[in-house]
C-alpha cells in the first residue's frame, strides 16, 4: 500500500498539473548547476554520524519545480546500525538504516522502504573516481515475507562544486542504477536512477535526484509499454 506521504505528494502532483491551463506552461526544473573540481589528493573522509546530527532537505518536483515538502532529516541511533529518522513537518516517514554509514539496509525513498538482506552502498567507501559497485541482493516491505530481488550499480563519477540554498560544497557525485522487482505484478521491469552530490564534510549529500521508469505489458507493443515513475530533486537548506 502507497504511503501517506506518497499519497499527499501524488495529490500535489496532479494539483499541479490540473491548474496549467496548457501543457506547455509546466516547465521541468534546470540541470543542476555545477562546476568539475580535481579529486581531493590522498584519502578522503566522510564525517562520521553521532546522535542529534541533522539535515534539512526541501523535496522538489522535477516535472514542473513545484516545492512539494520540506524533510528533516535526524541521526536518531548509531549502534549496529545508524538510523536516520525521517520527518515533513508533522508527518513521520519512514527511517533509513545504514549498517557502515552509507551502506543502506534500509532504503526509504522510493514508492515503499526497501528492507535489505545485504548492505548496499547510497556512496561507495572508497571514493575514488571510476569505483565501480556491484550487488545483487533481496529486499521485503514493511511486515512482508516475501523475498523479492533487487540488484544495485554504483559508480563514483567525479568530483564537482554544488551551490544549493545551504551554500557551496566541494561534493563527489555518486550515480546508482537500480533493478529491482516491484511488488505491482503487472511489471514487467523497473530501473530507478538515483544520483546524489556527496559532500563529506556534511557527512551526507547536499543534493539528490531520483527518477525511475518501468514497462507494463501492451498488446500493440512488443516489450510493452514504458511509464515513468516520480522525479525529485532534493537540495540541503540546513544542516547541524
Amino acid at each position: 500500500m502507497p504511503t501517506p506521504f506518497a499519497n499527499i505528494i501524488r495529490r500535489q502532483l496532479l494539483l499541479a498539473l490540473a491548474v496549467s491551463p496548457v501543457a506547455c506552461a509546466i516547465r521541468s526544473l534546470p540541470p543542476l548547476a555545477t562546476q568539475p573540481l580535481p579529486a581531493p589528493p590522498g584519502g578522503v573522509t566522510v564525517r562520521p554520524p553521532q546522535v542529534g546530527q541533522a539535515w534539512t532537505y526541501r523535496q522538489l518536483n522535477h516535472f514542473n519545480g513545484q516545492l512539494l515538502a520540506e524533510v528533516r532529516e535526524t541521526v536518531a541511533a548509531v549502534d549496529q546500525r545508524v538510523v536516520v529518522e525521517r520527518q515533513a513537518g508533522k508527518l513521520a516517514l519512514p527511517a533509513e538504516h545504514h549498517g557502515p554509514w552509507g551502506q543502506l539496509l534500509r532504503d526509504p525513498v522510493w514508492d515503499y522502504p526497501l528492507n535489505l538482506e545485504h548492505p548496499v552502498p547510497l556512496w561507495p567507501t572508497a571514493l575514488i573516481p571510476g569505483q565501480v559497485q556491484r550487488v545483487d541482493t533481496h529486499f521485503k516491505e514493511d511486515g512482508g515475507s516475501y523475498r523479492s530481488w533487487v540488484q544495485v550499480y554504483t559508480v563514483v563519477k567525479g568530483w564537482e562544486r554544488v551551490t544549493v540554498a545551504a551554500g557551496t560544497f566541494d561534493t563527489v557525485r555518486v550515480e546508482r542504477l537500480i533493478r529491482l522487482q516491484h511488488r505491482d505484478i503487472n511489471r514487467l521491469e523497473t530501473v530507478r536512477r538515483d544520483v546524489l552530490w556527496l559532500a563529506p564534510a556534511v557527512g551526507r549529500w547536499v543534493a539528490r535526484d531520483t527518477s525511475g521508469r518501468y514497462r507494463e505489458p501492451d498488446d500493440d507493443k512488443l516489450g510493452g509499454s514504458e511509464y515513468m515513475e516520480d522525479h525529485f530533486r532534493w537540495e540541503l537548506t540546513a544542516w547541524q
